[in-house]
C-alpha cells in the first residue's frame, strides 16, 4: 500500500487542521475559566450550613402558607382547612425545634468538653509541681 503525495498532504492538512482545532479549544477554555474567576471576584460567596439552609427553608415555607392562606380567604372567601395548617405549622415548627435542639446539645457538649480539657491541662500542672514543706517563703 504505497499513499501517494495527494493522499499525504491531505493527512497532513487534516493533523493541521486538528491541532489548530484543538488550540482555538484551548483558547477558549482558558477564557471562559477567566471569565468565570472575574464574576466569582465580584459575587458574594454564600457558604450554607445544612442546617442553616432547612431554618430560612422553614421560615420561608411557613411565611408562603400564611400569605397564601390571607390570599386565598381574602379574594376566594374560603378558609383553608384548619387541620392543614395546624399540620404545616406543627411539621415546620418540629423541624426547627429539633434543629434548635440539636445546635443546644451540640454547644452544651462542645462546652464540657472544653473545659474537661482545662481541667485536664490544670490537674496535669498540678502532678508536674514538686512540693517541698521544708521550703521557707
Amino acid at each position: 500500500m504505497i499513499l501517494t503525495k495527494k493522499e499525504t498532504l491531505s493527512y497532513t492538512e487534516e493533523i493541521e487542521r486538528l491541532i489548530h482545532q484543538r488550540k482555538i479549544a484551548q483558547i477558549k477554555y482558558a477564557k471562559r475559566k477567566l471569565k468565570l474567576d472575574i464574576i466569582k471576584l465580584y459575587l458574594p460567596h454564600f457558604h450554607f450550613q445544612f442546617n442553616k439552609f432547612i431554618v430560612l427553608l422553614c421560615i420561608v415555607a411557613i411565611v408562603l402558607y400564611t400569605l397564601a392562606a390571607f390570599l386565598l380567604q381574602k379574594y376566594t372567601m374560603v378558609e383553608i382547612s384548619p387541620t392543614l395548617t395546624t399540620c404545616v405549622f406543627a411539621f415546620f415548627g418540629t423541624e426547627l425545634l429539633g434543629l434548635a435542639g440539636i445546635k443546644c446539645f451540640d454547644i452544651k457538649c462542645n462546652n464540657n468538653d472544653i473545659n474537661n480539657d482545662k481541667l485536664d491541662i490544670i490537674a496535669s500542672q498540678n502532678e508536674n509541681v514538686d512540693i517541698d514543706n521544708d521550703a521557707v517563703g
